[in-house]
């Protein structure tokens, strides 16, 4: 076989060898046993249905500093490790930490990126004055990779629906380093849609 043979062989087998990893992680993301259920929250309906996948918007979207432990120095596309404990049937946050930090006994870390963040308070334009009062001021806002969902054709609409009453619910799986993957959904706690492997 010639050099350039060789050479070509050799970058097929090295770009097999790449895809084989990229589905290998992926497959054993969905197969981890770390898996958390979060709580969906409604979206604007004025965009909530584009083409066949659901937007996805959960409670741990929007987190107010002053009610959970942790980091409270936050810029616009900043890294964030949330720190998420069990409230019932599904989990809720409890810390956001700028760096890799390790959980309570029994809670987990999810990994997001900031999106917005509103300062601790208002500054008035007047000299001397109090802050106005502003009840989103300390709040930062996450995405997490997870905000859409594909479905069959004609089924998202009723699924919009479901999310915005607030009967679905999403399990998450997590990587060791707190990197999510939608692995199901489910309707008041019942599996409607699973994630394939492949």
């Amino acid at each position: 076989m010639s050099r350039f043979g060789l050479a070509v062989l050799a970058l097929v087998v090295g770009q097999s060898l790449f895809l084989a990893a990229m589905v290998w992680d992926r497959v054993a993301l969905l197969r981890s046993d770390n898996v958390v259920t979060l709580r969906t929250a409604p979206v604007d309906p004025r965009d909530i249905f584009r083409g066949d996948y659901v937007i996805l918007n959960y409670d741990i979207a929007r987190i107010r500093i002053a009610e959970v432990e942790g980091d409270d120095d936050f810029r616009y596309d900043d890294d964030i490790l949330v720190e998420l404990t069990p409230d019932g049937d599904v989990w809720k946050a409890a810390a956001i930490w700028a760096s890799p930090h390790e959980p309570q006994p029994g809670n987990r870390i999810i990994r997001g990126r900031v999106n917005s963040f509103i300062g601790q308070s208002r500054p008035t334009s007047e000299p001397g004055a109090e802050a106005v009062p502003c009840p989103n001021c300390g709040t930062v806002g996450i995405d997490y990779g997870i905000e859409s969902y594909f479905v069959p054709e004609g089924e998202g609409r009723e699924l919009e629906h479901q999310r915005n009453e607030g009967r679905l619910t999403v399990d998450v799986a997590l990587d060791d380093d707190g990197t999510p993957a939608i692995k199901q959904l489910r309707i008041d706690g019942e599996p409607v849609y699973e994630e394939p492997l492949f």
